[in-house]
């Protein structure tokens, strides 16, 4: 079964939603393109899409529907050249109302809880930042800190725990870094001297430092981290950061121990 969209999710969390009226779920709909998808201007086409999102039958014709909120006093949806927008009253209202979600909630919730379990001072700055940027809506940084916190967590393990199984393993999975002279990894400063970071995921996935679920977990988190953190055109999201966060928190720094 494919998993719910974002859309899907938010629908499910509002109770009565399919007992709205069209004008009201076209200002969810609305909402939910300016606040979760980053974009400032939509047309009907995009709130027709919604509907078929969700799986729910959409009026034979949207246009009546935003005629009337065009028409409120105050307006409840506004239009210039580029297209459809909400009015800062209405945003607002709904940012109010479904813009800290659960699952925010949980996420900001897991992430103060964290520096409990993780005594190193690094890591906890590394928390301390992507809080402050999650709570300040920058997810791209929260995103990068987020990285940061996990990649930072696996090279110490390593260096605590797994050091000479890391060193073994090295040279026969990269022999041409060896050619001149035999590596060793010896401080955590060595690491970025001498190798990228898939790399060193995949030196301890080879020597079993890690399991192949949290191999997994570190690749689609570099992935993430390099989307967010390399100029593009991508918006990123709430949901992303929060699934990119969760992810390595509960999926790798808590488990790797």
């Amino acid at each position: 079964m494919a998993a719910a969209s974002e859309l899907e999710q938010l629908v499910e969390s509002i109770d009565n939603f399919y007992h709205w009226g069209h004008g009201r779920k076209l200002q969810l709909f609305a909402w939910f393109i300016h606040s979760q998808k980053g974009q400032d201007r939509f047309d009907p086409a995009a709130l027709r899409d919604c509907y078929d999102e969700v799986g729910l039958e959409k009026p034979s014709n949207v246009n009546p529907y935003i005629a009337a909120l065009e028409k409120k006093k105050p307006k409840d949806m506004l239009r210039d050249g580029r297209g459809l927008y909400l009015p800062k009253h209405v945003k607002d209202n709904f940012e109010q109302l479904y813009g800290q979600r659960e699952s925010t909630v949980q996420i900001t919730k897991l992430l103060a809880e964290l520096p409990q379990r993780v005594p190193d001072l690094a890591q906890r700055t590394f928390l301390d930042e992507a809080l402050i940027c999650f709570h300040h809506e920058a997810f791209r940084a929260a995103m990068v800190m987020a990285w940061n916190l996990a990649y930072h967590h696996l090279c110490d393990f390593v260096l605590k725990n797994k050091l000479t199984e890391f060193n073994q393993r090295w040279p026969l999975n990269y022999p041409g870094q060896h050619k001149n002279a035999q590596k060793q990894i010896a401080k955590m400063e060595d690491f970025a001297d001498d190798l990228k970071e898939f790399e060193v995921i995949a030196i301890c996935a080879s020597a079993r430092i890690v399991t192949g679920d949290m191999q997994k977990v570190l690749n689609v988190g570099l992935q993430r981290r390099n989307i967010a953190a390399h100029p593009s055109s991508a918006t990123i999201t709430p949901l992303q950061a929060e699934a990119h966060i969760e992810d390595l928190v509960l999926n790798f720094v808590l488990k790797l121990k």
